[in-house]
C-alpha cells in the first residue's frame, strides 16, 4: 500500500500547525519524522490516521482519498499507535484484541481474530504473558503489548508516535527492531521520534519538520548535517560515521579564543583529554609527531588542529621532527604527557628536551618513565635531561590544570 500526502494544513484553534505538508510513503519503508517539541509530528500522524480533519491537502491511500473512507476502513488499512500511554487492569490478550476492533463482524472476536491476536504477541516474543495484566507490566513490556495491539490490526501502513519514548536503550533497540520486522513483511511505517541516532539507524528517509513545515527530507545521510540540526533544534552537534552508521554527538563548547598556543607532545591516547580540554578553553592546540590514526591524533584532527602527521607504525622521520620543533618554537607552551616511548617515537623525547630548553615545557607524569621506556638507555638519557631542564613546578603526577596555564606566564629562554 502506498500513502500519498499533498498540500497538508491542520489547524488547531487558531493556530496553523501543519502548513502544507507533501510527501509519500512507499510499501517496504520506514519514514522518520524529525523534529523539536511542537513541530507537528503528532498532529501529522492523528491527520493521516483520521482523527484530525485537515483545514486543506489531500491524503491518498493508494489513490483512495481518506475524506470518502470510514474510520473503521481507514483503521483497517492504517495502524496507530498514539504517544499517549495508559494503564489497564485488562489482560495482554485482551489489551491486543483492541487492534481487531475494525475487523470484528459482530458483537465478539471470531477465531481469525484469536490467531491474529495469538500471530502479534508471538512476534514480539510475548505469548507466554497473554494471561499477565497489563498493569503489572514494565515499561519495556508495556509498548511492546501497545506494538502488539497495532501489529493485531493486520493494516498495511503503521503511525507511530514516539514509540520508544521513556524506555531504557535496550528496550528501545527491541521496539525498534520489531518494527523493522514487520515492515520487512510487506508493511509500511511513518515513526514520529525523537531519538537522532535512532532514526539514522532504521529509518529509510527522514523528514526533518519545523513549525509545520518540512524543513529537509531525503535519506538519513542527506538530512542529518550539523547545520540542519542546528537550524531546526537550535543544537551544536558533530555528525560521525562509525561503521557505516551515522552518529549524532553534542559539539564540544569552545570559550572566547585565546591567542596563545600549547603544543603537545603526545600518543597512544595519553594527550587527547587534554588536547580536548585546551580546545576548549580556547587554546590554539597543535600536537606532533604522530602516527595517523593513533587517538591522539583523531583527536587532533577532530577539533581541526594543527598536527605533525608520520606514516602509521613507522618511525619519526627528520622532516616530521623537524616540523615538530617549528611547532614547538611557535608555541607559547609545551605539555610532554605521560606517554609510552620506543624506538619509533624517540625522536618526541628530543623534541620535548629542545622545548625543556627554551623554558616552555610541561611535563605530566602520572607513571613512573621506566615503565614506560621501551627505548632504552637513550631514552633514559634524554628523559633525565628533561627533567634536569624543568622546575619540579612544571612537573605533575596527575592531569595538568588547564587554570595553571591560563595563569602561567611562559618566557622564553635559549639557555643550552
Amino acid at each position: 500500500m502506498e500513502l500519498e500526502i499533498r498540500g497538508l494544513k491542520v489547524k488547531l484553534g487558531s493556530v496553523e500547525v501543519l502548513k502544507g505538508m507533501a510527501f509519500s510513503l512507499g510499501r517496504g519503508e520506514i519514514l522518520g519524522i524529525l523534529g523539536p517539541n511542537g513541530s507537528g509530528k503528532s498532529t501529522l500522524l492523528r491527520a493521516i490516521y483520521g482523527v484530525l480533519r485537515p483545514l486543506d491537502g489531500i491524503i491518498l491511500i493508494d489513490g483512495q482519498d481518506i475524506r470518502n473512507l470510514s474510520l473503521k476502513e481507514i483503521a483497517r488499512m492504517i495502524g496507530y499507535l498514539p504517544q499517549e500511554s495508559f494503564e489497564s487492569g485488562l489482560l495482554v490478550e485482551d489489551i491486543v484484541m483492541l487492534g481487531r476492533t475494525p475487523h470484528l463482524g459482530g458483537l465478539s472476536p471470531d477465531s481469525k481474530d484469536f490467531d491474529a491476536v495469538e500471530r502479534a504477541l508471538s512476534s514480539i516474543g510475548m505469548l507466554n504473558y497473554r494471561k499477565r495484566k497489563f498493569s503489572e507490566l514494565s515499561g519495556g513490556e508495556k509498548q511492546k503489548t501497545l506494538l502488539a495491539r497495532v501489529f493485531a490490526q493486520e493494516s498495511s501502513i503503521l503511525l507511530l508516535d514516539e514509540p520508544t519514548s521513556h524506555l531504557d536503550i535496550s528496550s528501545q533497540l527491541e521496539i525498534m527492531e520489531l518494527i523493522k520486522e514487520k515492515v520487512s513483511r510487506g508493511s509500511s511505517a511513518i515513526i514520529a521520534i525523537h531519538d537522532i541516532n535512532l532514526a539514522s539507524a532504521y529509518c529509510d528517509r527522514l523528514l526533518l519538520v519545523r513549525d509545520g513545515i518540512i524543513f529537509s527530507a531525503g535519506t538519513p545521510d542527506e538530512v542529518i548535517t550539523p547545520e540542519n540540526i542546528r537550524k531546526v533544534f537550535g543544537a551544536e552537534v558533530e555528525v560521525k560515521r562509525i561503521g557505516g552508521k551515522l552518529y549524532v554527538i553534542p559539539a564540544f563548547r569552545r570559550t572566547s579564543g585565546k591567542n596563545r598556543r600549547v603544543h603537545v607532545i603526545c600518543g597512544g591516547g595519553s594527550g587527547s583529554d587534554l588536547i580536548r580540554r585546551l580546545w576548549e578553553s580556547g587554546y590554539r592546540v597543535s600536537a606532533g609527531v604522530l602516527n595517523v590514526l593513533d587517538s591522539d591524533w583523531m583527536t587532533i584532527t577532530d577539533l581541526k588542529g594543527e598536527v605533525v602527521s608520520e606514516n602509521p607504525f613507522s618511525e619519526i622521520g627528520e622532516e616530521s621532527h623537524r616540523k615538530n620543533l617549528e611547532l614547538i618554537e611557535k608555541a607559547d607552551i609545551v605539555v610532554l604527557t605521560s606517554l609510552s616511548v620506543g624506538k619509533g617515537n624517540l625522536k618526541n623525547l628530543e623534541a620535548a628536551l629542545h622545548a625543556a630548553r627554551l623554558g616552555k615545557l610541561y611535563v605530566i607524569e602520572e607513571k613512573e618513565f621506566e615503565k614506560r621506556n621501551f627505548a632504552g638507555e637513550d631514552a633514559d638519557r634524554i628523559y633525565s635531561e628533561i627533567k634536569a631542564a624543568v622546575p619540579d613546578s612544571r612537573v605533575f603526577s596527575t592531569t595538568l590544570s588547564i587554570n595553571l596555564l591560563n595563569n602561567t606566564d611562559c618566557k622564553r629562554s635559549t639557555q643550552y
